[in-house]
């Protein structure tokens, strides 16, 4: 019976940012219905004690607007688990609201500024959980509230002069600029990381963080040096046979997508070889699997020695071997082929001792690359030309021709025909 997973397993899952939203806004609205009710408690014991003498209206319906819209937003986000842009913009108009109805309505002209210092606190939060984007826009409605609070005052006793305001306004403005600047950088490499780090869970490893970019290297650029780190030691983990030191299959079919999407590119042929050990049943039944290992291991390093450093070498399983030769048409691939098929015939392998002959049966395909979809089709003519070399005696190399599919596919037939 399967194990069910941990509730942290589910929770760890990659999410939409939709979802992103809601969860942060989730825990947002705690700590802005717990300010909201400070406030309104603040109030109220400002008025028990006869500090002061009434609460203006725009003080009330700013807290009870600003409530409101928290609320109804949490609601929905409880509901439907997700939040989108919308609803982030709604919250952050929740936040304007509270900020300029409350403390432009309760304290004196003078103390204007005091919007700002809330608002950057907004400000933060915004850049380090939503981005630039919601951010920026912020920063434009804290700019238009700090604007028309002073206008609505400037008639009022104590409102400072417009040149503060303008002054207080453009620092604002210039430090909240720096700051969306710098953190939304640092948000972006993030970004990047996170992306690294979900195709590293899905096998794709590669990519590398690119700390070259960094100009200025910070905290960020720790963590994306100490991912290159474990990358190197996760791909030769994830995409590495243990045995024979060559690729595995998900290691291959990274790199045969590569290759093929550069071969579209460049209209250049690629061939493949199918590398089948022959007999290697008979190995592991008379000899044992130790030995088995051994000449799987042997094999292994005969084919990454003869094939050339831009030639991909897999092992897919088995005894079987596949060889990706890029930019080879059929007279390159056949050589390559013959000089395997020697190499691995007058190889010395340890605990054989001759008792075996160990050789190897190829199939050889060539094609000019035309789509990157053709991959299924090169392993299934590999597959044949090498069923032809089995068929025809092994030790041998077989090219795959339209021809020789017919024969292949006949004599196929006629096997499950005779087992029945």
């Amino acid at each position: 019976m399967q194990t069910p997973l941990p509730s942290s397993a589910y929770q760890d899952r990659p999410r939409t940012r939709a979802q992103e939203n809601a969860e942060i806004l989730m825990w947002q609205a705690r700590l802005r219905v717990a300010y909201a009710t400070l406030t309104a408690a603040a109030a109220i014991a400002l008025l028990a004690a006869r500090i002061v003498p009434y609460l203006p209206g725009l003080v009330v319906a700013s807290l009870a607007l600003d409530l409101a819209i928290v609320l109804l937003l949490w609601a929905i986000i409880r509901r439907t688990g997700q939040a989108g842009l919308g609803m982030v913009y709604a919250t952050l108009l929740a936040d304007m609201i509270f900020i300029f109805g409350v403390v432009g309505a309760a304290v004196p002209p003078q103390y204007n500024d005091l919007t700002l210092l809330l608002a950057f606190a907004v400000l933060h939060l915004t850049v380090f959980c939503f981005g630039t984007a919601p951010a920026t826009a912020t920063l434009m409605g804290v700019s238009a509230g700090y604007a028309g609070l002073s206008w609505v005052s400037q008639q009022s006793p104590g409102f400072v002069t417009w040149r503060h305001a303008f002054l207080s306004l453009g620092i604002f403005v210039g430090v909240g600029s720096a700051f969306i600047v710098q953190y939304g950088s640092v948000k972006a490499r993030l970004a990047k990381i996170i992306d690294l780090l979900e195709r590293a869970q899905a096998g794709d490893l590669s990519s590398e963080y690119a700390t070259a970019a960094d100009v200025h290297p910070d905290s960020i650029t720790m963590v994306g040096r100490a991912y290159n780190r474990v990358r190197a030691e996760l791909a030769s983990l994830v995409l590495t046979d243990p045995l024979s030191g060559c690729f595995n299959r998900r290691g291959f079919a990274q790199e045969l997508a590569r290759e093929l999407a550069r071969a579209v590119r460049s209209g250049q042929e690629i061939a493949m070889l199918a590398v089948d050990v022959d007999y290697f049943k008979t190995v592991n039944d008379t000899l044992g699997h130790l030995v088995g290992d051994d000449v799987i291991r042997e094999v292994g390093a005969v084919l990454k020695s003869v094939a050339r450093g831009v030639d991909i070498v897999a092992r897919m399983g088995g005894d079987e071997f596949i060889v990706l030769l890029p930019e080879t048409g059929m007279p390159g691939a056949y050589r390559l082929a013959m000089r395997i098929r020697e190499e691995i015939g007058a190889r010395h392998f340890p605990g054989v001792e001759g008792r075996v002959p160990i050789t190897v049966s190829i199939g050889l395909v060539a094609d000019r690359v035309v789509d990157e979809n053709i991959a299924h089709d090169l392993h299934s003519r590999a597959d044949e030309a090498l069923y032809a070399a089995k068929d025809g005696g092994r030790n041998r190399v077989a090219v795959w021709t339209s021809n020789l599919r017919t024969i292949a596919v006949s004599r196929a037939k006629e096997q499950v025909l005779e087992a029945r």
